[in-house]
């Protein structure tokens, strides 16, 4: 398979892959049934693409292969008789047609006839995009089932809305790769055993699991703005799915503020993704942000929400409001910490993370030169007994503050930390280049002026 066609699976595999889900959920109404029978189908035509062969319309051809693989599932397991009558009720059995010749030509084009040209090429379902999305948050209420532990619901939701692989949702959640499969095979047991008939979300469903669907479209986003590997920071298909989401939440509940919340936390942070990656792919630091390249439209837009939201006090709520200071600031000088740091303090009462934390400290540190000794104190204890991933995060945080107090080898030293284990290639060279920087500093170089930031 040739490099663009590679590229141009992978895009339509992130754009059909909760449909496949759905349609095949709808249709068996078993959600470990429909995940494994998706995976299958997309195997399957990977393979299929692979032997050079054209599949005219990716998802139909999937939903298809999708239904069949779970009813050969189902025949082997010797209860296709029982599972009969959810069949004749499935409301995707038109996209069999589909498939098989119909309207394919219509509904999207080659598969291999992209690999030649943009992805955008691309057809499309004969259904609107705030269809799509709709679909798409029914899969994640559905994940979100009250008889899982939140981090079950997050974890499945991850998957089978988004397809993300195991390995980074465990990203996400900062534990083992096995860890997230366990949890993962408990959740689609725990839903299979509970006694309750499979259906698809009523409005009272979506209300009472509100809470829980905003925590994993905010996942999602955050997935999506710093990826977990790969060769690029940001993967901007599950950052535009996450904002999509976010939309289709705000026309449901316009007035919730949590709700408005997310969706001001995602803008902001879209709006400033042109200036966060230079030209080589390498990350910038926010202190050196080409700020003109920022989408002042959408800050405004950010910042708007945002404002309504602040009131609501919630946890996204006041993470929008630390966004809009951010990008309200013409200047990194005139950052306004002081209100920065107001907000985390009530940030940490409604959501005592310690990412919270660690995001206190790093505001509180640009205060004032005795606030910055603090914070050097402070950050090395945060990181003691940290996980992984949090630990880099934090080394990186001790880096910028050793830096600004004009100890560089202790900076160099933190920096180094933060590299040890980090798989996103990126970053990597971006903490490479800044150890490179250090090293080159003399160590008894008077304190720099308050002017870098070296959190990506």
């Amino acid at each position: 398979m040739t490099p663009d066609l590679a590229a141009a699976f992978r895009e339509k595999f992130a754009a059909e892959w909760p449909r496949v889900v759905g349609a095949t959920l709808r249709a068996f109404g078993d959600v470990q049934l429909a995940e494994d029978s998706a995976q299958e189908a997309f195997l399957r035509a990977h393979l299929e693409l692979e032997s050079g062969r054209t599949i005219e319309n990716l998802g139909a051809w999937a939903t298809t292969s999708a239904r069949r693989i779970a009813i050969d599932s189902l025949r082997r397991d010797d209860v296709l008789r029982a599972k009969l009558p959810l069949l004749a009720a499935d409301q995707f059995a038109d996209q069999t047609d589909t498939a098989n010749g119909g309207s394919a030509s219509r509904a999207g084009a080659s598969v291999a006839g992209a690999s030649g040209g943009a992805a955008s090429g691309y057809g499309a379902y004969e259904f609107a995009e705030n269809v799509e999305a709709e679909n798409r948050r029914d899969l994640i209420v559905i994940a979100c089932n009250p008889v899982l532990s939140e981090e079950q619901q997050i974890a499945l939701a991850l998957r089978i809305v988004c397809g993300i692989p195991t390995a980074d949702i465990a990203e996400f959640f900062e534990v083992p790769e096995a860890t997230v499969a366990a949890r993962l095979t408990r959740a689609r047991k725990a839903i299979s055993s509970a006694g309750v008939p499979f259906r698809w979300p009523t409005d009272a469903d979506r209300a009472e699991r509100l809470g829980q669907v905003l925590t994993t479209v905010y996942g999602i986003y955050t997935l999506g703005h710093t990826a977990p590997r790969g060769r690029s920071v940001i993967d901007s298909r599950l950052s535009e799915l996450a904002l999509s989401l976010a939309n289709t939440l705000v026309s449901d509940y316009p007035r919730d503020t949590e709700v408005l919340g997310l969706k001001a936390l995602i803008v902001l942070g879209e709006a400033r993704r042109p200036a966060r990656i230079g030209p080589d792919g390498i990350p910038i630091a926010l202190a050196d942000a080409d700020r003109s390249a920022w989408g002042h439209q959408r800050i405004r837009e950010g910042l708007d929400l945002a404002a309504r939201a602040l009131p609501g006090g919630g946890r996204f709520a006041l993470q929008a409001g630390i966004a809009g200071l951010h990008s309200s600031a013409a200047r990194w000088e005139d950052t306004d910490w002081a209100s920065i740091a107001t907000l985390y303090h009530g940030l940490k009462r409604v959501w005592p993370a310690p990412v919270v934390h660690l995001g206190s400290i790093v505001a509180e540190s640009h205060r004032s030169p005795e606030s910055r000794d603090r914070a050097a104190i402070e950050l090395r204890k945060l990181r003691e007994g940290a996980s992984a991933d949090f630990r880099r995060r934090v080394s990186a945080a001790i880096a910028d503050v050793e830096e600004r107090r004009g100890r560089f080898v202790d900076a160099r030293e933190a920096i180094a930390d933060a590299l040890a284990g980090e798989r996103n290639e990126a970053i990597i060279e971006y903490f490479t280049r800044v150890e490179a920087r250090l090293g080159a500093r003399p160590a008894d170089s008077a304190p720099p002026v308050e002017d870098s930031d070296e959190r990506v």
